[in-house]
């Protein structure tokens, strides 16, 4: 049975609060973004537990013991919005960093989080590394694509998680159930309608539907009609959604719903439910955190719900192997 786990790539702690949900209890976290970190500690309660910094620096000198090792480690290197730089990049070193710490620490399993264009990247050789890498760790490795919208939120988010189990409690993992798919809720109950669009964003998109792409699709009053819709303006073209929200990035904003004439700006708070975490942790950062760094940071995090049954899941069949 496992009971404790360490959240490394920290960001907000949507790994940490999925894990706690399992009734898992996190003994630390690591990550190196000082504002991140100031979300995370008005969010969760730290009191027992500290941000132990660089992972690039930790290892069994210097971490407690944990049964369970969380990880949404770095994905712009290996995202189709990026150069793709892979291994190439600093950033891309994380994961061996990981594998050694697994080396080291020998927690009984693991769970990781990255972009799905990870599972093409360099024609699936890149993968291949990372699966090997963890395996020769000590760990027998399964890996999926899953969507947030599969999970119990309303946002079209997929990513490839990989699940790792010691090899002396288990050979392989074949027979890993992979969380059933859940229906997916009605957006409405994840916005506020409590910020309109602002002038200055009026003018922008104004513009927008003005470029080559968009010219003669579409004028500002065609928007206003379209009720209950998502519009997402990060590409050249415009993108409409129906009751379900485009994929939260951390360096772009632009995405807006339109609610009886109106259009709306979504807000940090209103992603921060996006990815899963409840009102009342949302409220504990309303205040203190600026809009723009709440969409960036929720951007950046993982989907409470898909860690959560992902957990849930290891959990499960930690418990059949022990009988």
């Amino acid at each position: 049975m496992i009971k404790t786990f360490f959240d490394f790539c920290s960001g907000i702690g949507a790994g940490r609060l999925g894990l706690e949900q399992c009734g898992l209890i996190c003994v630390g976290h690591s990550d190196t973004s000082r504002l991140a970190d100031k979300t995370y500690m008005l969010m969760h309660n730290t009191a027992n537990d500290k941000n132990y910094g660089n992972l690039k620096k930790l290892g069994k000198d210097n971490l407690p013991n944990f049964d369970m090792l969380i990880a949404g480690f770095p994905c712009q290197t290996f995202s189709v919005i990026g150069r793709q730089a892979g291994f190439s990049d600093d950033r891309g070193q994380i994961i061996f960093h990981l594998s050694r710490i697994l080396r080291e620490m020998a927690p009984k399993c693991f769970l990781l989080e990255n972009v799905k264009g990870l599972v093409r990247h360099d024609n699936g050789k890149t993968i291949k590394r990372i699966v090997k890498e963890l395996e020769d760790s000590g760990y027998s490795v399964n890996y999926k694509v899953i969507s947030s919208l599969d999970c119990g939120v309303p946002q079209m988010r997929q990513r490839v998680y990989f699940v790792g189990v010691r090899k002396d409690i288990s050979a392989d993992l074949l027979n890993f159930d992979w969380p059933s798919v859940i229906q997916q809720p009605d957006l409405k109950d994840y916005v506020c309608y409590d910020k309109e669009i602002t002038k200055e964003n009026l003018d922008i998109l104004k513009r927008y539907l003005m470029n080559p792409t968009n010219k003669g699709k579409y004028l500002i009053n065609d928007l206003t009609q379209m009720n209950e819709k998502i519009l997402d303006t990060r590409m050249n073209d415009l993108r409409i959604y129906d009751n379900k929200c485009p994929t939260l990035r951390a360096q772009r904003d632009g995405i807006y719903y339109v609610l009886n004439n109106q259009i709306y700006q979504l807000t940090g708070y209103e992603a921060l439910i996006l990815q899963g975490f409840p009102k009342e942790y949302a409220d504990r950062v309303k205040e203190s955190v600026t809009d723009r760094h709440l969409l960036m940071q929720a951007g950046n995090a993982m989907t409470v719900n898909t860690i959560n049954l992902l957990g849930q899941s290891i959990i499960n069949y930690l418990k059949k192997k022990e009988k």
